[in-house]
């Protein structure tokens, strides 16, 4: 590839220096000048060019950043040379571009003003009428898998520097690509015009104001998940200092010409894809699979280090997102008069700030200094958030919160609330992916001796045999399904469920209600406390070896991996005696898993889960 060769075919002038351009992981880009012009000339990477759509593509790249360019938005589009923006040298493909005497920004230099200009421009960007240039939305779905064992097995992978990275980290990604896919699909619902690359190395400023360059890979896309990624990387994020307000600004800005989507989750989490993808990618690259040019691969092989970290580190910040894109989409309106006269008729509170957690699936919680506030704003909850205030009223503990006040009355606001004490530390899912065995079996332990407080308590006996017989019988029902061995299970129960000693039990243990704060351990939220058997407290965990993730929070959701979680149901039963000595204690845990099942497939009719229940039953009588 002679670039002096090439200026002269086209004739865009005499060489006189040509400079590399550093900064291109797909391509090679040069500053050239000649006694016409100074150009920056890219070299098309020829693994790419090979894919079949590339070259149209490219065009249409250009296409969007001239139209861009005509709407006012400042861009640096590529030259038409001899009618095309993709001229061909022996072999090879170019693209020239008039060099721009700017500058990029590190991320130490992007201020909050940077940051509202992008967010402007994006807003801008996603505006464009795509129609055009003749484009039009094609949304489908992601079937994107990766067998990431495979490339242990490579002949290269002994030699790579990430080795001992990757063996620790590839096991979680078959989950977690898994169910980003299922979030990308879920939430991919909307195409526009979307530049797909416009981090901070690909905005030149001259003179404090942006141009945009490099529209190579700018097509329909989707811009809430575009919208995420530049937030994230104007803030800091691809250099580990992501910066709370940065992102806020990012996205404000952007809301001010185009409307949020009202729930981010979905996006934030599909948003994995890409870089899981990307991962892929520089495995193939780096192992020599894709190209065996020794820069190429060298330049992969940081950038499967560097995207590992980048995946760890975006797990963390989900929460976070969430919160800044939630808050901005759906600011406190009406509940505010709520929180605000709670405050105000209440010693305790009177003249302190509040804040909303985005945590609880059926109440508004807020903190208000080192206070707990959850009010009902669910009505059809309101039977078991009285169910709560009773059993603090009646069962204060050290491992549970202290109940200040319980208001059931709806004279200061039209609902129930209740002031509880904010418990300082981490839900269990924050830490336990960080933990090792020893350490999770402490933790086990601990749980244990929370639980045999409550379970410890003397209640009076309820027929739970009848309980779990029609509970059977109304699953079925409303699940509207036909299994012919059922009646048989029903007939099962009679012996499964012969000896019961009762408890009061929680009843809704997972570990979003346990909080964590150097060795001391809490349990929260007791709605749902009644009186049963001690392994009925267990059908939530019993099902942790399968899929944890389904009680987390939005902070912890992606974070929660079932990897983590094989061994957990042993760790309680070899743990704790008087769950191990309960009779048909591994049938009973298989009626309450079915039971659960059952309901599910009346939300998704999934044959795959129809069969299993039926499986299940069939090993059960």
């Amino acid at each position: 590839m002679n670039l002096k060769e090439f200026c002269k075919f086209y004739k865009l002038g005499e060489v006189k220096n040509i400079e590399k351009i550093t900064g291109g992981l797909m391509h090679k880009m040069y500053k050239v000048k000649t006694d016409k012009e100074t150009y920056a000339i890219k070299i098309l990477n020829p693994e790419v060019m090979k894919r079949k759509d590339a070259l149209n593509n490219f065009t249409i790249s250009e296409e969007i950043s001239n139209l861009a360019s005509s709407t006012g938005i400042p861009v640096s589009s590529a030259l038409k040379i001899n009618d095309t923006f993709i001229p061909i040298y022996k072999d090879n493909y170019y693209m020239v571009f008039i060099f721009i005497e700017g500058r990029t920004l590190k991320d130490e230099e992007i201020t909050i003003n940077h940051c509202k200009k992008i967010g402007q421009i994006l807003a801008s960007i996603h505006s464009l009428d795509y129609k055009k240039i003749n484009l039009e939305e094609n949304i489908r779905e992601d079937n994107f898998s990766v067998n990431w064992i495979k490339y242990t097995k490579n002949e290269n992978f002994n030699e790579m520097s990430y080795k001992d990275l990757y063996l620790k980290k590839y096991p979680r990604y078959y989950s977690l690509l898994k169910r980003s896919v299922e979030r990308f699909n879920e939430s991919n619902k909307k195409q526009t015009i979307c530049h797909r690359d416009m981090d901070p190395k690909n905005v030149m400023w001259v003179n404090n104001e942006p141009i945009i360059i490099d529209w190579e890979s700018a097509s329909m896309s989707n811009p809430n998940r575009e919208l995420i990624e530049y937030a994230l990387s104007w803030s800091g994020f691809l250099s580990n200092n992501f910066d709370e307000e940065k992102f806020a600004t990012v996205v404000k800005e952007y809301s001010k010409k185009r409307k949020l989507e009202e729930d981010s989750f979905a996006t934030i989490c599909g948003n994995l894809v890409g870089r899981l993808g990307w991962l892929d990618y520089s495995l193939q690259r780096s192992l020599g699979i894709k190209s065996n040019d020794l820069e190429e691969m060298k330049l992969a092989e940081n950038e499967v280090i560097k995207t590992i970290d980048e995946i760890d580190r975006y797990l963390e910040l989900i929460g976070t997102m969430y919160k800044i894109m939630s808050n901005i989409a759906n600011p406190i309106k009406e509940e505010s008069s709520f929180i605000e006269n709670i405050i105000n008729n209440n010693e305790l509170l009177k003249g302190q700030s509040y804040e909303k957690i985005n945590s609880g699936f059926t109440n508004t919680i807020y903190q208000v200094g080192k206070y707990i506030i959850r009010i009902c704003t669910d009505k059809e909850n309101e039977v078991r958030f009285k169910n709560e205030i009773d059993f603090y009223t009646l069962h204060q503990s050290n491992f549970t919160p202290k109940l200040y006040l319980g208001d059931t009355s709806k004279n200061i606001i039209p609902y129930f609330y209740e002031i509880i004490e904010k418990i300082d530390g981490y839900t269990l899912y924050e830490i336990w992916y960080k933990l090792n065995d020893d350490e999770r079996e402490k933790i086990i332990k601990d749980i244990i001796k929370i639980l045999k407080e409550f379970h410890s308590i003397k209640v009076k006996p309820n027929d739970f045999k009848s309980y779990i017989q029609e509970l059977i019988i109304k699953s079925i029902k409303e699940s509207n399904i036909k299994i012919d061995s059922i009646d048989k299970l029903i007939s099962k129960c009679d012996i499964y469920f012969k000896e019961n000693k009762y408890s009061l039990i929680h009843n809704d243990l997972h570990f979003d209600n346990f909080i964590y704060n150097q060795d001391t351990l809490k349990l929260i939220d007791f709605e749902r406390c009644i009186i049963a058997p001690i392994d009925y407290d267990f059908k939530i965990f019993n099902r942790y070896n399968k899929e944890p993730w389904k009680w987390a929070s939005f902070k912890t959701d992606m974070l929660t991996n079932e990897t983590d979680y094989q061994n957990l149901m042993d760790l309680f039963i070899s743990n704790y005696s008087e769950l191990e000595s309960i009779p048909y204690l591994k049938e009973r845990l298989n009626i309450y898993l079915i039971i659960d099942y059952i309901k599910e497939y009346k939300h998704t009719r999934d044959d795959n889960l129809l069969n299993k229940i039926t499986k299940m039953i069939e090993e059960l009588i």
